[in-house]
């Protein structure tokens, strides 16, 4: 009985192993940055996770279906400038809508046709794109920032705030909650997961896993494409910085962390957000303490580093090695 009830202890500790070091790393190094605790730097804090966030749950919906985008952060940058250039020419802010999220769905379908029906493995075939992408928002903006001006109903989206809580971040919600329920309460959803936890037995069982690969890299295309547009109102405008690599990084880092908070280490929209949040606190509070841009990004990718190293652990402890 003893043993079975140390046994208990320890799985659950396991199981809570991630959220404990989450906060035992803010709390101590809070200790340090008193000034990471006040009520306004906090509220800072979520509006920065915000499009981190986003992107991260757009490459969730892709991950869980067993597909893989390298191109999360760079399809976020085009769109995002090519959001900025309808707003400049055209003053309408309904029109950039229009372009990112019709960008996201092309590319989503390059995507898939290249993976689902030529066989290009994932990982090639969205590096290729991504750096397809990359050259596309260069010659878009020819390497300068486009600024839009504050545009009523536009920069609100993600500059303002309801009872003290940042717009973009309650958006970040409504996106996680309609996530997580299509995953976790439809069919379609649950196909999905089973396609990406066992390829080979979902075709057994009847599923069309290429049609469910297609349908994640859509989604996935579609959010970012989404995710693009509120960049745009969040930094009103574009940047000329290449930060596609960084963003594919953090939103890596959170989909993978977030899954470690499952004993099986499932994917989950509600654990991404979460592990989003942890990632922009932890870049928030190594800039409150003196550490460089340099050094916030190391630290990043330990944390993908770990994070995937974790994943690995935990699968191979259930019988499962694999992860993309």
């Amino acid at each position: 009985m003893m043993n079975s009830k140390k046994v208990d202890f320890r799985n659950a500790v396991m199981r809570r192993s991630t959220g404990i070091a989450m906060v035992a790393i803010i709390l101590i190094m809070g200790i340090r940055a008193p000034l990471f605790f006040a009520p306004a730097n906090l509220m800072t804090v979520l509006k920065q996770s915000g499009i981190l966030c986003m992107t991260a749950i757009s490459i969730t919906s892709v991950l869980i279906v067993g597909g893989f985008d390298m191109g999360a952060g760079a399809m976020v940058q085009l769109v995002c400038n090519l959001a900025a250039g309808m707003i400049i020419s055209y003053s309408n802010p309904a029109l950039s809508w229009g372009v990112g999220i019709g960008v996201g769905l092309a590319f989503g379908l390059l995507n898939s046709f290249l993976v689902v029906y030529l066989h290009i493995p994932t990982f090639v075939t969205t590096l290729g794109t991504m750096y397809l992408m990359n050259g596309l928002s260069a010659l878009y903006n020819k390497g300068t920032a486009l600024a839009i001006k504050e545009t009523a109903g536009f920069t609100v989206l993600t500059q303002g705030s309801i009872l003290g809580i940042p717009n973009i971040f309650l958006l970040v919600i409504l996106l996680c909650g309609i996530m997580h329920w299509f995953f976790k309460y439809t069919r379609t959803g649950l196909r999905m997961y089973a396609c990406g936890e066992n390829r080979n037995a979902a075709q057994l069982h009847g599923l069309n896993v290429g049609k469910y690969l297609i349908l994640g890299y859509l989604i996935s295309g579609t959010l970012l494409g989404m995710t693009g547009v509120f960049q745009c109102s969040y930094n009103y405008g574009a940047s000329a910085v290449d930060y596609g690599m960084d963003f594919l990084v953090k939103a890596l880092a959170s989909a993978y962390l977030g899954s470690t908070f499952s004993r099986t280490n499932e994917l989950s929209m509600i654990g991404t957000v979460i592990a989003g949040i942890f990632i922009a606190a932890l870049s928030n509070i190594l800039i409150i303490n003196g550490f460089s841009n340099q050094i916030v990004s190391g630290v990043l990718g330990f944390v993908l580093i770990l994070s995937i190293l974790l994943t690995v652990i935990k699968k191979r402890d259930i019988g499962q090695i694999t992860i993309f």
